[in-house]
């Protein structure tokens, strides 16, 4: 057998292992996930809201952020340092002193949903997250499970919001 001939065995064997694997995630990967996390912030409820509907300040203590927009009271726009494009937001409910919730979506492929609840404790707060996802196309949620651990930058989230709701006056 020639040089050539095997070498394009080799290629076409490759190309095919590839475009298996890539179905093979395109089936096996979910479409849609959800993380539940708490934290306990040592202030109460109201300063945690606060700190969460200040969003024109985000970018002071969610260092992801290059900017955001705030369209109004219901709509804004969050700026990722390292994202192609903004998240657009939209306040879902606002249950204060107990509840909150945004949902959120970046172009049509990435569309998800924050619920935050808080319960009283004897120190301040705790905060449970709700953080749900779902993605539109199979290179989409290959990509977010390959290169974005939702679950750990929700806790990176919830843990800059207690330092901040902590610490501002």
């Amino acid at each position: 057998m020639g040089t050539v001939k095997v070498l394009s065995i080799g290629i076409l064997l490759l190309f095919a292992i590839v475009l298996l694997a890539f179905i093979a995630a395109g089936v096996l990967v979910p479409a849609e996930q959800s993380f539940t996390n708490s934290v306990e912030i040592t202030a109460p409820a109201d300063k945690v809201w606060q700190v969460l509907t200040d969003r024109s300040r985000f970018p002071e203590w969610q260092t992801n952020l290059s900017k955001v927009e705030v369209v109004d009271d219901r709509n804004w726009m969050e700026f990722p340092k390292d994202a192609p494009e903004p998240l657009r937001f939209t306040l879902a409910k606002d249950d204060r002193p107990s509840a909150m919730s945004f949902a959120y979506k970046m172009g049509d492929y990435f569309a998800g949903e924050w619920n935050g609840c808080v319960t009283p404790t004897p120190t301040g707060v705790r905060l449970e997250t709700v953080d749900s996802y779902a993605t539109k196309g199979w290179v989409t949620k290959i990509l977010m499970y390959i290169f974005f651990d939702f679950d750990k930058f929700a806790k990176d989230w919830n843990s800059k919001l207690k330092q901040r709701v902590e610490t501002v006056n």
